[in-house]
């Protein structure tokens, strides 16, 4: 909850993705005790946004732990997956999982809402909003059989 007072004081970083990403994931991999290979990369190209790092670095760990805990465990369950259109940036987190019901779709970023006994509700919320307080959004996309989530931002200006 703390991390809600502290969106409105992004402090934006220029981040070069590709690379960024690459070092997350092994972090990611280490800290969660999760072997790597369960991950694959997908960026054709670097694509540099502005982002205050430790914001894009939650929402990330959010989303991979989210994938990690509903995807089959085998190599390459969980893609990453970068993609820019025009001075649009689409990241994607898309597993292998069973996806999202769709009667509970609509749900998803409420605060406090969870399918997890454990959990409290606000993971996906909270990335949500750190999204928005980039100036990006985070959605569910109902487009495959697997989950699909999918951070949208522009790309940062050459200068």
């Amino acid at each position: 909850m703390l991390q809600l007072n502290r969106r409105d004081r992004a402090a934006a970083d220029r981040v070069a993705l590709k690379s960024w990403l690459a070092a997350f994931v092994e972090d990611f991999a280490a800290n969660e005790a999760v072997p790597a290979t369960r991950f694959r990369l997908e960026m054709p190209r670097e694509v540099t946004i502005e982002f205050d790092r430790e914001h894009l670095r939650q929402v990330l760990w959010n989303l991979l732990r989210n994938a990690v805990r509903h995807a089959p465990p085998h190599d390459g369950g969980v893609r990453i997956v970068l993609n820019t259109y025009g001075d649009e940036v689409e990241l994607s987190v898309i597993d292998d999982g069973p996806g999202v019901a769709r009667s509970i779709q609509g749900q998803l970023f409420e605060p406090f809402f969870t399918t997890e006994s454990k959990g409290t509700g606000l993971g996906l919320y909270l990335a949500r909003e750190l999204c928005a307080a980039n100036q990006a959004t985070l959605e569910y996309v109902d487009d495959m059989q697997s989950a699909h989530f999918r951070m949208l931002c522009r790309e940062a200006s050459a200068a």
